[in-house]
């Protein structure tokens, strides 16, 4: 089966068939071109090349489809209308274009990011339109469609983060059709306010418990628990960590690569996700991280040849997903209540933040590009610590 909203779908005949809606000036509904492929990537890509000289060149677009290879037809029997001057193509070819161009400025991840949510999000609802009639009243729409019925799963209600997240894209789609003339202005959309909900931490008992684990266990993942647990790095980067960013002098490690898995936005392997090792998420993630002394000394006992991965304790890294999963079990034994990996960065940033640290200095160790995203997204202090700030307040009783 095809992916939603994508219009491929598998014939009886064995062939893959992408419908893409032609003409110019306007995208009519009714008027189609048909590719055929010997599979979805096949024929998804087919599509998206087709979108793609149909936003620069209508005339060839047909001619060029048809060309790539013998097995590929083009079937609608209705003609193409004339075409002006200046075209106007319809938003799933000004999407693919400036999805095209972004290609080689951005990373990997990223570019996955951008075509899920086109694919998924954006084409479904806005591809047939003209996009000059992608206008505010029709984005007001969509968003509000999105809000209340957009996730793919089950059609349920969609975060503020992620309905941010499709806003900025489609933002950045009609920005690039005023940059190219085929819109005069970008239109305006309602704000989306997305809400900050603190994220959990683990407590000091919790702590105490997945560290006594950890030790107990003895082994590279355990390891990799608690030298995340006083580094506050990232999941993907703890399954990056290689024993040689290990300065045993200096008593630091170097961050600078991060495993994950991502769309195949090529089609080419057959398998819709890849791992990648690429560069951390920002520049700033790109960093070195002191570690305590203590801990520096007990993984130095264990330390492996300079290649091998902490996390796996051989030359072969372990993938995020792989990470979550172990993670979960890990806890079970350890008798502490489920939750992310990722609860061990908020909670190393709160902790630090309790016994004084200064912000400037843990939001560099975190490789955050802004001190506010530190204080805004990591630091959660307890009750038992702002009890003790306030009570370092003079009161009538002390002055």
């Amino acid at each position: 089966m095809g992916r939603r909203g994508e219009n491929i779908h598998k014939r009886s005949d064995g062939r893959w068939e992408a419908r893409v809606v032609i003409g110019a000036p306007v995208c009519g509904r009714t008027q189609y071109k048909y590719l055929f492929a010997h599979s979805y990537q096949e024929a998804r890509a087919r599509k998206k090349a087709f979108l793609i000289n149909l936003c620069t060149s209508p005339t060839a677009a047909v001619d060029e489809a048809a060309a790539g290879h013998s097995d590929f037809s083009i079937l609608s029997q209705v003609a193409p209308l004339p075409v002006p001057a200046r075209p106007f193509p319809c938003f799933s070819a000004v999407a693919g274009q400036w999805l095209a161009s972004q290609k080689l400025a951005i990373k990997e991840s990223s570019y996955a990011l951008y075509s899920i949510i086109i694919d998924k999000h954006l084409l479904p609802k806005l591809g047939d339109l003209d996009i000059r009639n992608v206008n505010s009243e029709q984005i007001a729409l969509f968003l509000s469609g999105e809000k209340n019925h957009g996730r793919v799963r089950d059609k349920g209600p969609l975060s503020d983060k992620t309905l941010s997240e499709i806003k900025s894209i489609l933002n950045r789609i009609l920005r690039y059709a005023k940059s190219q003339h085929l819109i005069n202005e970008v239109p305006e959309s309602l704000p989306i306010t997305v809400k900050k909900i603190p994220e959990p931490v683990f407590s000091d008992q919790e702590l105490n418990s997945i560290e006594k684990q950890a030790q107990k266990e003895n082994t590279p993942f355990g390891m990799g628990v608690l030298l995340a647990s006083y580094t506050g790095i990232r999941e993907g980067e703890i399954c990056a960590l290689q024993w040689k960013d290990f300065d045993w002098e200096n008593g630091t490690i170097s961050v600078s690569k991060t495993v994950s898995r991502i769309k195949d936005t090529n089609g080419t392997s057959g398998a819709k996700t890849h791992v990648v090792i690429g560069t951390p998420k920002t520049v700033s993630s790109n960093r070195t991280i002191p570690v305590p002394e203590s801990v520096l000394a007990y993984f130095k006992k264990y330390a492996g040849p300079s290649e091998n991965y902490v996390m796996t304790g051989n030359k072969k890294h372990m993938e995020p997903r792989v990470c979550r999963t172990r993670f979960a079990r890990f806890l079970k034994r350890a008798g502490v209540k489920h939750h992310t990996f990722h609860t061990l960065r908020h909670t190393y940033a709160t902790v630090c933040v309790e016994q004084g640290m200064d912000i400037k200095a843990l939001s560099e160790i975190l490789g955050h590009s802004d001190v506010s995203i530190t204080l805004a997204r990591y630091v959660h202090p307890s009750m038992e610590s702002k009890k003790a700030q306030v009570n370092k307040l003079k009161t009538f009783a002390t002055r």
